[in-house]
Parts: C-alpha cells; structure tokens; sequence
C-alpha cells in the first residue's frame, strides 16, 4: 500500500505541474518543478558536457588536415550530446535547479599526458536565463568560450520543449581556426503519461573559418515516426560548395555513429562509449567558493537524493529568498550586478562572419537580445587570481 500510495501522490503532483505549466504564456525557464521532479543537479553543469570525452574534446588541436579537423569538432560534438542530456544518471527527464544570478561551476578536466583543460561556468543574466561557458587548454592550444540562454515552452502533446539560443566558439591555435557551434532543441516527451524521457530536435551548425559547414540535423526519427530512437545525420560540406559532401555521420547520437565519405565507403564507425567520459574535477564542497554550484546547492542536492522534500523546501527557498533581497537592495541602491568571469558585447565580428556562412536565417541573423548581449570571457590570468580569492574568502553567501 505505501507504493501505491507514492505512486498516486507522484502521479498527482505531475498532474498538477502540468496542470499549472499549462496556464503559463511565454517562457517557462523560471518555472520550478515539484520536488518529485528536480534533478540534484544545477542547469549550470551542463555545458561541461561539452568538453567530458576529454580525449575527443582536445583532438581538433592536432589534426593537420583542415576537413578532418572539422570532421574532429563535430564528433566531439556528437559524442557529447550523451553527457549533455545525461541520460544514463535517471535525471534526464527531470529539470535541472535553477542557476542563481552570479552563479559558478569551476573545475577541470586532467589528461593522461599531465595537461589541464580549465572550466568556468558563470550565469551571467537571470532574466532571461543565460550561463556563460569558458573551457582552455594551454598546452594544446584550444579555447572555447559559449553562452546561451534557456527557452523553455510546453505543449501537451510534445511535452517540455528547451530551446538553447547562443552558441560556442572553439579556438584552434596552432592553426588560427575557429569553429562556430549551436545548440540543439531539447525535447522532454512521455509527461502525460507519467514516463518522461529526453529527446532532441530541430538542426544545429557547425561553422568553421577554413570554410568548412557541418549541418546536424535531429529531426530524422520523428519523420519516421519513431520518437525517441536518438537518430542523427550531419554532412560536412565547403560553404562554397554546400552540393559538394565531404562526410556524413549517421546513427544515434547515444550509440553508433558511422561515418562515410563523399563516395559512400565507410571511414569510421564506434560506439560513443568507447570514447570514454572524463570526470570534472572539483574541490570538495566545503573548500569552494558559496557561490560555486555544488557547495550552495548541496543541502537541496542531499535533500533530492534522500528524498527529504522537507529539507529540499527548506533550504531551497531560503537560497532563493536570499537572491531576491539581493535583487531588492540592488534595487534600492541604483546599482546593477555586473559579473565575475564575463562580459557582454554588443557586437562579435568574428561570431558574424561564420553566422553567416550558415544556411539558416534563424542563425544567420543571431538576436543578441535573446541572451542580453554576447558574452565572452574577460581574462585567463585575472580569472586565475579572483578564484583563488574567491575560495579564500569563505562568505556565507548565497547557501549558507
């Protein structure tokens, strides 16, 4: 009886959520979920996924060859896609915390050959939603810096659907390249029938400065009619020659991937996971900075895994009521929040000229609005020194 009684209240409470995710007109990225329903996780780790096949990640910065460097940048893509949407950890289907303004996930990924790729995550707007994203490798030369912004909407029959407006930019040094990415739709399917799972959607880009565009496109299951198969296609073509295939990549995106050249022979197949996951390194919690994600978010993260809703509520709207006395007195003050690790451009030269050897007007003609501004990272060194300061400093603020 017990179970069945949790099954009911659980059922209930995603009726209700649904019920109430209904009524809502526009965006729905400041909505939270019942208890049930949260991941113990922040929305701000996931752009770490972007670099977890760590050997995958590094790969493009020695590839001499310009093509299969842009062949390099969109498995790593590809592969990640496991690691973004997370879907062997049983919290794919349920929604990430929501970061807090001045939010921060810190750390690195460590390779075999003793060199460090540095990851800082930072949410640089509250309203709309938008984190900003810098991973670099010294010794190999690769630099990534991304933002975006969530746009969440839903539809009873599709479910959750999570928009990522903004994209990536990754810098090969050796060569002087950069690789232009954007982001897939998410999809979370299966809600009305109590059996959610994710999904993606919709088509995605890879542009690069050697003249090289990759289009993925997701939707290649849904024309068929099977939703949920995690299929995949990219072709990997000259700008100047968008006819002219140089590659193609298909197979799902969680699994096999195959890829075939111009004439159709097999150049490469494997299994995602035999490109194995690096894990993020991070000091323990209780040596981060409060404003670092797993220490302030740890008390509702224990509550979410002991499934102590009590203890989820608690410290959960006290962290909240806190961020927004903040925004208050800021407020009173006449001052802005201006962030740690990033600043907001009004234009990106270098964003505009791969945007625009991109086939689609969605993307093409990027609306800065939609992320409060174009963000990049200020400064390697500087960043060095206030993480330093920042761990050091031991504020009780914003978890306690």
């Amino acid at each position: 009886m017990p179970y069945l009684t949790a099954i009911r209240d659980n059922l209930a409470q995603l009726g209700e959520f649904l019920a109430h995710v209904a009524t809502v007109k526009g965006d729905l990225s400041n909505i939270t979920a019942p208890p049930r329903f949260l991941s113990p996780k922040s929305a701000i780790e996931i752009p770490s996924a972007w670099a977890s096949r760590h050997a995958l990640f590094l790969a493009p910065a020695t590839e001499p060859v310009p093509v299969k460097r842009a062949l390099s940048v969109t498995l790593n893509f590809l592969c990640s896609l496991r690691n973004v949407v997370d879907d062997d950890s049983g919290n794919a289907a349920k929604m990430p915390l929501n970061p807090f303004l001045g939010e921060l996930h810190i750390g690195s990924f460590d390779s075999e050959d003793g060199t460090s790729t540095k990851l800082v995550t930072e949410q640089v707007s509250q309203h709309p939603p938008v984190t900003a994203c810098h991973m670099y490798n010294k010794e190999h030369g690769i630099v990534s810096n991304g933002f975006a912004a969530s746009e969440t909407s839903f539809h009873p029959a599709n479910g959750v659907t999570v928009k990522q407006a903004g994209y990536a930019l990754i810098n090969l040094k050796r060569f002087d390249e950069t690789h232009l990415m954007t982001f897939p739709t998410l999809h979370i399917r299966g809600l009305a029938t109590g059996r959610p799972y994710p999904d993606l959607g919709g088509s995605c880009y890879i542009s690069s400065s050697s003249g090289f565009v990759t289009k993925i496109d997701f939707d290649v299951g849904a024309r068929l009619g099977l939703w949920g198969t995690n299929q995949v296609q990219a072709t990997i073509y000259k700008s100047s020659e968008p006819s002219n295939a140089m590659f193609h990549i298909s197979g799902q995106w969680n699994r096999t991937l195959t890829v075939t050249d111009a004439h159709g022979a097999v150049v490469d197949e494997f299994h995602v996971d035999d490109n194995p996951t690096t894990e993020l390194t991070v000091p323990p919690f209780e040596h981060q900075s409060s404003w670092e994600s797993r220490r302030a978010w740890h008390k509702v993260s224990q509550g979410i895994r002991e499934g102590d809703i009590k203890q989820i509520v608690k410290h959960k709207t006290a962290l909240e009521e806190r961020q927004r006395a903040r925004r208050e007195q800021e407020q009173q003050d006449g001052t802005i929040w201006q962030p740690r690790f990033f600043s907001s451009l009004s234009n990106d030269g270098e964003a505009r000229r791969l945007l625009e050897a991109i086939p689609d007007d969605e993307f093409r003609h990027f609306d800065s609005s939609r992320t409060v501004g174009l963000w990049r990272f200020n400064n390697t060194d500087d960043a060095e020194r206030l993480i330093t300061r920042l761990r050091q400093t031991q504020s009780e603020e914003p978890g306690n």
